[in-house]
């Protein structure tokens, strides 16, 4: 058994094997140290006298919750299977590996998240030093496959599109191959194999570069998809694509022991001009993260999905907004359409909430690995598909003939599975019980033989009773023996001749006849034919499923929309959004636009919108100045938000948009350091603006918010007032620019730039008291009311009084950034009045204080404060001396 698991593993060496005895899956030696650490399982061993093999296993029904920790760990997992029942094989149990699990390969449901997709990469380095990147992306749970070829630095944001578990690479190659090519290319490629995936958090597997051959992986293609030639798939030539594609479909084919069925055709990477998204404006417009929680995300505001295909879905195009305008009002029209009924998004939803993951069972079908319980799910779906085509035929509007039309018919496969399932399904095809009653007769004839072995046994019973006049023989069962007539050694003399003695006890002595050899034969070959009809009935039906595979995903596919476009619908009509104007020129006008995740927070009518109008010829950048706490911030990401959503072909929280489409959404809000990678929160923020400055166009819509405030204030006032004079004098147009700044002296460029124009955020202020009005107004702020806001967060009043006084001070000197000389510098807490002296034993205790101060326990504002008293004392001592 050794020997068996030894040649397993040395076919999967970069797998822990998962070995089925029995009721449990087995790991051993090394295998079994990783799976004892992780799982936090018991660690055992055999033979422990000569040779102890550490041995650990998990139980066979609970080991999805076991894979899905080690594949959350970065392990793939090689699962061997018995081939045929213990009791019978000839010697040694038939074990074949059916499946290796891996982070990016997963199909079983138990291990992935419904509303997320699971990706794997493959990436292929260029060959020369101009050459593109080669990219293929699977989600094989659902069988979506794209391949195309991408610049090296659209790798990033591919990944946040594409975020996937697992990347495949080619093997570094020897000197003078194709990884030590010279210049640039093979630079990176050299850098990727010694730091890893581009793709962050994705474990990263290694492939030899052999498997990356484009034209081998063009003909793979073409053979899988079975035509001559691929541009009906809009893949006409993809460079190294092909050879990305290749290995990727050669690795899943080899894990998943299929040819992939569920995979039908082939995509392009993107379709349609994209609009450019990376980490930073994600995470600053809080697109699908938030700091303050996922319910605070945009997402979280779109999300009213009824299935997780369409969560999936919509997940997936959040990652990914366009920049082309036929696509966008594709999407638009369907948004509208839906949006304008609110009975008709009512139905929709009733037919909707109840259809089961069709797109991932579809996944089990294709690896072959379908369980009875599964086909039940694509039943399920089917069942309920029809409801969905009613309430779409019959009406006017062309979007929703569309979907009609392109609902394919599954009629005929929705009988099949009707008419032979039952409703509860069990999980394992082995467990019977999966074939209605009246479906086949014979089957039913065998179920009610294999049934009736009681009421067999009990009537074998009474008439051998009858028969030998023993009024305590009874009839049994036993595994090992199987049935028997007992009879106590009282009642031996009565035993009639055909008693064939079977086994011997203490008591009593077990028979056999012939007669009830010929019951458990039959009651045997019952239990067995039925098993092998059921079974046979489930493969013939689990075929059927897989040949119509195609239409099954197009299904998948079109419910997926639909509940995406009614999710997007729903959110208009409830939050009182509007269709926006797409254009090709640059204006950007947004009439009373609210920040929605901000508004939903505040409740209905609470939030104060605000209008905005940039075109290149006048108004192409807005310098906004004003308070803290005034909402300079959120007006920013608002905008951010309007054409985001916008280019996702969503309404917008504005009661009228005009959207000239931009190519990239730049954000320098915020501030953060990178501690890890040595990188202060300056030094971050000078980052972002240094890739607003290289790589924004005239397209583009650049948030500016507080830049340079990490450094001096004359070195901050100076970049600031250099980048804004650099996004308005842009060779070919610069991009329509919101910049929010505390830095008031930039106002004075508003007479010599002539396309720049000063906003200010309105406030009220009377008796000292002021009050935030959350209105964007022409006109310029001439300060920032941070004594106020610092008043309003708890700031002790001697601190604000202090404030006020260095305040008044710099002001009457007209010296920004200049620190006079002040006669009594603030600690915190203040120190004692001038007039106080301190004695010889206060400077003894001070000293003492000094000794004895729990540094080891302090938080760092508990320290300063702590310094800040001790140096007043120690001053009051010195002037004591």
């Amino acid at each position: 058994m050794l020997e068996q698991y030894r040649r397993l593993k040395a076919e999967h060496p970069g797998s822990l094997l998962f070995f089925r005895m029995g009721d449990f899956y087995e790991t051993f030696g090394e295998d079994a140290l990783i799976a004892s650490r992780v799982l936090g399982i018991v660690l055992t061993s055999r033979d422990k006298k000569r040779d102890p093999t550490p041995l650990a296993g998990v139980p066979h029904h609970s080991i999805e919750g076991y894979l899905r920790k080690l594949v959350h760990h970065g392990y793939s997992v090689a699962i061997a299977e018995q081939m045929e029942p213990a009791e019978q094989a000839k010697g040694l149990v038939e074990r074949q590996v059916i499946e290796v699990v891996t982070p990016g390969t997963v199909t079983r449901l138990g291990l992935l998240e419904a509303t997320e997709s699971n990706y794997i990469a493959a990436l292929l380095p260029p060959g020369d030093t101009t050459g593109r990147w080669g990219v293929a992306i699977a989600e094989i749970s659902t069988g979506e496959f794209r391949l195309g070829d991408v610049d090296f630095g659209d790798l990033p944001r591919l990944a946040l599109e594409y975020p996937a578990r697992e990347v495949l690479l080619p093997e570094p190659a020897s000197r003078g191959g194709r990884g030590e090519s010279n210049g640039a290319a093979g630079g990176v490629a050299l850098a990727l194999a010694a730091e890893g995936s581009p793709f962050p958090g994705a474990c990263v597997t290694r492939l030899p570069a052999s498997r990356f051959d484009a034209l081998m992986g063009r003909t793979t293609l073409e053979k899988k998809f079975e035509v001559r030639r691929l541009d009906a798939f809009g893949l006409r030539d993809v460079g190294e694509g092909f050879g990305a594609a290749g290995a990727l479909l050669d690795y899943l084919k080899s894990l998943k022991k299929s040819d992939l069925p569920q995979i039908r055709d082939a995509r392009p990477l993107r379709e349609g001009a994209p609009l450019v998204t990376d980490e930073v404006t994600l995470r600053n417009l809080e697109i699908l993260e938030s700091s303050a929680g996922p319910e605070h995300t945009l997402l979280a505001l779109l999300d009213h999905t009824d299935t997780a295909m369409g969560a999936r879905a919509l997940r997936a195009l959040l990652r990914a907004p366009a920049s082309d305008r036929e696509l966008l009002e594709r999407r638009l029209d369907r948004t509208a359409c839906l949006a304008a009924s609110a009975p008709l998004r009512a139905e929709i939803h009733e037919r909707l909430h109840r259809i089961p993951d069709l797109e991932r069972a579809l996944g089990l079908l294709g690896s072959g690995r379908a369980s009875p319980r599964d086909l039940g799910v694509v039943r399920d779906a089917l069942r309920r598909l029809p409801a969905l085509r009613l309430s779409l035929e019959g009406r006017s509007d062309p979007v929703l003939r569309a979907w009609a039309a392109a609902l394919p018919d599954l009629s005929v496969l929705t009988g099949a599975l009707e008419e032979a399932l039952v409703e509860e399904l069990p999980l394992s095809a082995t467990q019977g019980g999966i074939v209605r009653e009246g479906y086949d007769e014979e089957l039913d004839r065998f179920r009610r033989d294999a049934g009736d072995a009681r009421a067999l046994v009990l009537a074998l019973e009474a008439s051998e009773r009858d028969r030998t006049g023993i009024p305590n023989l009874k009839v049994g069962y036993n595994r090992v023996f199987g049935y028997y007539i007992e009879i106590t050694k009282s009642q031996l003399g009565r035993a009639p001749d055909d008693y064939i003695r079977k086994q011997t006890l203490t008591g009593a002595e077990r028979y056999v006849t012939p007669e009830l050899r010929r019951m458990e034969e039959r009651i045997e070959s019952a239990g067995v034919e039925s098993s092998r009809l059921e079974a046979a009935h489930f493969q013939r039906l689990r075929d059927l499923a897989t040949a119509s595979i195609g239409e099954l995903a197009a299904a998948a596919r079109l419910v997926a929309e639909i509940d995406i476009f009614r999710s997007l619908a729903e959110t208009a009509a409830r939050e009182r959004w509007t269709r926006p104007t797409l254009t090709d020129d640059r204006t950007l006008v947004l009439k009373r636009a609210r920040h929605p995740m901000v508004e939903r927070a505040l409740g209905l009518g609470a939030f104060v919108p605000n209008d905005l109008s940039l075109d290149p010829e006048r108004e192409q950048v807005w310098l906004i100045t004003g308070p803290n706490m005034g909402g300079k911030s959120t007006f920013l990401r608002q905008v951010g938000l309007s054409v985001y959503l916008a280019q996702v072909g969503s309404f917008v929280p504005c009661e009228e948009a005009v959207v000239g489409l931009v190519d990239r959404i730049f954000t320098r809000v915020g501030a953060s350091d990178q501690i890890a990678r040595g990188a202060s929160t300056f030094f971050v923020e000078m980052e972002e603006t240094a890739t607003i400055l290289r790589q924004s166009t005239a397209r583009s819509l650049v948030l500016l918010d507080e830049v340079g405030r990490g450094t001096s204030t004359y070195d901050g006032l100076s970049l600031a007032w250099a980048i804004t004079e650099a996004l308005h004098d842009r060779a070919g147009g610069g991009p329509r620019t919101l910049f929010a700044t505390h830095y008031h002296e930039l106002t004075d460029l508003e007479q010599t730039l002539p396309r720049l124009r000063n906003r200010t955020v309105r406030v009220s202020e009377e008796n000292g008291t002021i009050v935030f009005l959350h209105e964007i107004a022409a006109g310029k702020a001439d300060r920032s009311y941070g004594i106020h806001v610092a008043q309003l967060a708890g700031v002790p009043e001697p601190v604000l009084d202090r404030a006020r006084a260095i305040l008044s001070k710099l002001e009457a000197e007209h010296a920004p950034g200049a620190v006079p000389e002040f006669s009594a510098p603030l600690p915190l807490p203040l120190p004692p009045p001038p007039e106080a002296r301190v004695t010889r034993a206060e400077k003894d205790a001070l000293l003492d204080d000094v000794a004895e101060a729990a540094v080891e326990s302090m938080t760092p504002l508990e320290a300063l404060n702590t310094v800040a008293l001790w140096r007043g004392r120690a001053r009051g001592a010195r002037r004591a001396r």
